[in-house]
């Protein structure tokens, strides 16, 4: 399920790889489902990047259409690219985890099955983890596609420069303005093993990218490289669309924040603070919110 632990890569090779030349393996994650009509742009994209070591691995999902095929087409020939075909649907949560848990990188990213990267993607956003290590994840800004091809830049800067682990837990306790920005990154496969996977909540796989962010930003410091590196395209098929949304469900997620919390390397009296900060935005019993607004205020001052 979504729950499950990050392994070790293939035999020979740990998750730790680096190459002959000092540079780190870095491993595109690709979960793909009923994508024959646009997989292949986001492939080609990956297939142009200047990172001399890249591993491109794609889990299709048991599709219903023509993505496996279309998939196998193009690693044909390309030997850094690995597929993983799914006999039974397993959705995005455990399909992603799973080819977490078979990557060789070093470094790795989320490759959306819809989305499309710069040719200096994986090199920028590599360097700026290797130029700072107290960082666990680097982003870019991207360009946001909607159905009707209207395009949005979107940058996220919440986090930008925050050094103190709880400050950065505060700033994503909040839901800053495109947060999710960030998830389309590079990040360490050694904070992605700390964290476990992306885990479901009581509303299954809705928002289940929230608590991934939250505990990563727990672990080290985000990096911003302020270029339009990613697209974005928004789709009014996307498997995100058959998600329930709502009060419930946002709770659900929050109380997987707070277990993220939990297993993050704060300190005791930080895990009280952020903790109260994300409950106080759920349901919870009315004595229970301003005790929490006084633990944030002392934290703070």
């Amino acid at each position: 399920g979504g729950r499950r632990r990050l392994a070790k890569g293939p035999r020979g090779r740990g998750h730790d790889a680096v190459t002959a030349v000092g540079k780190p393996r870095v491993t595109a994650i690709v979960p793909a489902y009923n994508s024959e009509g646009f997989i292949l742009e986001a492939l080609r994209s990956l297939a142009a990047q200047t990172w001399e070591d890249l591993e491109i691995l794609v889990g299709d999902d048991a599709s219903t259409d023509r993505t496996l095929s279309v998939v196998k087409e193009f690693a044909a020939g390309r030997p850094n690219v690995r597929v993983v075909a799914r006999e039974h649907n397993l959705g995005w949560l455990a399909n992603t985890n799973d080819l977490m848990g078979q990557a060789s990188g070093e470094l790795m990213f989320l490759a959306f099955h819809d989305d499309t990267v710069d040719p200096t993607y994986v090199e920028k956003l590599a360097h700026a983890l290797e130029a700072n290590p107290r960082a666990v994840l680097a982003f870019s800004d991207l360009e946001l596609v909607q159905p009707d091809g209207t395009r949005e830049p979107k940058a996220f800067r919440d986090l930008d420069g925050v050094r103190r682990r709880l400050m950065r837990g505060l700033a994503m306790a909040h839901s800053p303005t495109n947060w999710w920005v960030a998830i389309h990154g590079v990040f360490r496969a050694s904070a992605a093993r700390q964290v476990g996977g992306l885990r479901p909540s009581a509303a299954g796989e809705y928002g289940a990218d929230w608590p991934w962010m939250m505990h990563l930003c727990l672990l080290g410091e985000f990096v911003r490289v302020p270029e339009k590196l990613c697209v974005k395209a928004v789709r009014t098929d996307s498997v995100s669309h058959t998600w329930g949304s709502g009060p419930e469900f946002q709770a659900a997620v929050r109380r997987v924040c707070v277990d993220a919390v939990r297993r993050s390397p704060l300190r005791w009296w930080e895990k009280l603070v952020l903790s109260a900060e994300i409950r106080r935005r759920i349901a919870v019993p009315g004595w229970v919110k301003p005790l929490a607004r006084r633990a944030v205020r002392r934290a703070l001052h």
